[in-house]
């Protein structure tokens, strides 16, 4: 199937008119759980949404906004990772509360502003000697004449800074720390007095505010981890639930590496923040990928309709069962193939084997292992040993069965593959064995074959050197 533009829709996630379209993964269920959760909660709670990368998350987390804001909750969406450019999230996540507070009609503009000027006060607590500290390492810096092992130097032998930066910066600071000793009572009644504040607002409102904050895992480690102890400290206020959305494992191992210890002998570093982890839940992985399947197929015009079966989608669906991509890297698999595509069926479906597949091989075995997976999910049934001579071949007429197809592509080089490794088997006739691989390979491959085991690489090496021009594609 040829198309003069490619049907290609990124992610709109700003602009969600209806939560959960296109829930491929019934994901919706999992939402309404949540939020009936969270209306039951009298407390304020610290939830981690676990899953691994390519699963789903932001899509989930953002039409869980959608649709929290549709059933008016209060909602916030926070992407960690366009904010750890900060040294310290906490103002981040103080404005993004008094924002939602500024649109409840339950709060005046008074309120507000007392809760700001409380929120700058702890602001100030916070970041009392950072600057002075800053300042000082960097005249450090300037006098040695550079950063690059100074500034390790600088960490592994902080007396020694302190002791030789110019002696006014010094007694700066020493003024500043003095201070802030003095005042740590103070400071402690400023915190109070912000948590007790934001307590009095949050109880004001109808529905909790769930604070969503995603992408915890991409953004710097040093970030993430001040990032939940602001939470935990500061924020634990009844009514305001946060979700962090991650790739728990991944976080902990950055931990680990930040802070120089293992899990056997300090456990889960984030069980003392966060109160409940959630697990996306283990869908039929099978059927959904084939929904998800056709979607991306249908998106980029490789199929009619979502309904649209075709020799060319059975031999993806293949190559998804028999490597298993998580959902993103599927995605990022049809995308790449839509700007390699020659428009040739027959060339189309070695592209996409090679970009699913770098082991690709022209292989009786090669293809067994591919294609018994899809024809035991054809049949729903598992293949014996037995059953497995002339695969291709069953496949065809399960295919030509169940779904009246009557062009195989691909799967007739697999049978016609299989048909000739039997037919050429003494030595005697190598040559011969040779010729007919030739010809049966001269309908696939992108170059003039001298030797029929140059067909795989030739296919790379050209797939790797430039796109594939309609020209090219059709001679």
């Amino acid at each position: 199937m040829t198309t003069d533009q490619l049907k290609w829709q990124k992610d709109n996630f700003e602009n969600i008119e209806t939560a959960w379209e296109g829930d491929l993964w019934d994901r919706r269920r999992l939402g309404e759980q949540l939020t009936n959760y969270v209306d039951r909660l009298n407390c304020g709670a610290v939830l981690a949404l676990d899953a691994r990368w390519g699963e789903g998350k932001t899509w989930f987390v953002r039409h869980w906004a959608k649709h929290l804001d549709d059933t008016q909750h209060n909602v916030i969406y926070l992407d960690a990772f366009a904010n750890d450019y900060l040294d310290d999230p906490f103002l981040t996540i103080a404005a993004e509360i008094s924002q939602t507070f500024r649109e409840s009609e339950e709060i005046n503009d008074t309120e507000i502003k007392d809760f700001n000027a409380k929120t700058a006060s702890v602001l100030i607590s916070l970041a009392a000697v950072i600057p002075m500290i800053a300042a000082k390492a960097g005249m450090h810096w300037i006098g040695m004449g550079g950063v690059g092992e100074v500034f390790q130097e600088v960490y592994k032998e902080g007396k020694e800074l302190y002791d030789t930066a110019s002696e006014e910066i010094a007694t700066k600071v020493k003024e500043q720390i003095e201070k802030k000793i003095e005042n740590h009572a103070v400071e402690k009644q400023t915190i109070r007095d912000f948590k007790k504040g934001l307590a009095e607002l949050a109880k004001k409102l109808d529905k909790p505010l769930v604070f969503i904050i995603d992408e915890l895992d991409r953004c710097r480690p040093d970030f993430a981890i001040r990032l939940i102890e602001r939470i935990k400290h500061f924020f634990d206020i009844p009514k305001i639930v946060f979700v962090l959305v991650m790739n728990k494992s991944q976080l902990i191992q950055s931990v680990h590496t930040l802070y120089g210890y293992t899990a056997e002998t300090n456990g889960d570093y984030f069980e003392k923040f966060i109160d409940f982890t959630i697990k996306f839940p283990q869908l039929d992985a099978l059927n959904n990928y084939e929904m998800l399947l056709k979607e991306q197929l249908f998106r980029i015009g490789e199929i009619e309709n979502k309904e649209h079966f075709s020799t060319f989608y059975f031999w993806v669906l293949a190559l998804q069962l028999y490597k298993n991509y998580n959902s993103r890297e599927l995605i990022k698999k049809v995308n790449q193939y839509a700007l390699l595509r020659t428009n040739n069926l027959n060339k189309d479906m070695i592209v996409i084997a090679i970009i699913f597949d770098s082991d690709f091989q022209v292989t009786v075995q090669y293809f067994r292992r591919v294609l018994k997976r899809l024809l035991e999910y054809i049949n729903n049934d598992i293949l014996q040993r037995d059953d497995e001579s002339y695969l291709a071949r069953n496949l065809i007429n399960s295919l030509k069965q169940k779904y009246e197809l009557t062009s195989f592509g691909l799967l007739e080089l697999a049978d016609q593959l299989e048909n000739t490794i039997k037919i050429y088997t003494t030595s005697g006739q190598q040559q011969e064995k040779e010729g007919a691989l030739l010809r049966l390979y001269s309908n696939y491959s992108v170059t003039k074959l001298i030797k029929s085991d140059e067909f795989v690489d030739s296919w790379k090496n050209y797939i790797e050197s430039d796109f594939i021009s309609e020209t090219q594609a059709e001679s």
